[in-house]
């Protein structure tokens, strides 16, 4: 796919660290068309024949990963996934502008986080078994949005996990968390 037509090419996050997806999994994304917000990312490693089990994790904001390429938080986030037993993974962001560095995602809330965000985080929960709260810390502005996404999320009526809380109360990012941290309540 040549960089025209592949929004995912048109904004770059900043960032280097990027691995191929392994052997056995396949990947999608979804792009706004000026490449600058990513509302889903999938991951799925199901055999053939097999029914999918989907895990949805909601983080804080998309950083490298595409269809094709996993960063640190998705690799670690996929891996953790399998242990659990899911063969599926989706993973959507509280605010959905692309930035490996979360004090590069723009000052406004109102664009830090699209339109289409929201029906979209809605969408992969309804097909997710349980949701993985990981969106860590975000700065104050945020709020409003972070509030709404979460409130709405905790409204499909699906089990909530965190791998535990923050000060704040927001739910831990699992990249600094060691790996066999358990899953809680959120």
């Amino acid at each position: 796919m040549n960089t025209f037509n592949d929004p995912s090419k048109l904004h770059d996050p900043g960032g280097s660290v990027r691995w191929p997806l392994p052997p056995g999994m396949r990947g999608s994304a979804v792009f706004s068309p000026c490449g600058k917000y990513r509302t889903c990312l999938e991951r799925d490693w199901t055999a053939e024949g097999e029914a999918p089990r989907t895990i949805m994790y909601l983080g804080k904001n998309p950083s490298t990963a595409d269809a094709v390429t996993q960063d640190p938080t998705c690799q670690k986030e996929t891996s953790r996934a399998q242990v659990l037993g899911y063969t599926r993974y989706l993973k959507g962001n509280v605010l959905d502008y692309r930035a490996t560095d979360p004090r590069d995602l723009p000052q406004d809330p109102a664009l830090a986080c699209s339109d289409r965000n929201l029906p979209d985080l809605l969408s992969m929960a309804a097909e997710s078994e349980i949701i993985v709260m990981v969106y860590g810390r975000l700065h104050p502005r945020y709020a409003p949005v972070v509030g709404t996404i979460v409130e709405a999320i905790r409204n499909t009526g699906k089990p909530l996990f965190c791998f535990g809380r923050n000060q704040d109360g927001s739910a831990k990012h699992p990249l600094y968390l060691r790996n066999d941290s358990p899953l809680l309540p959120f």
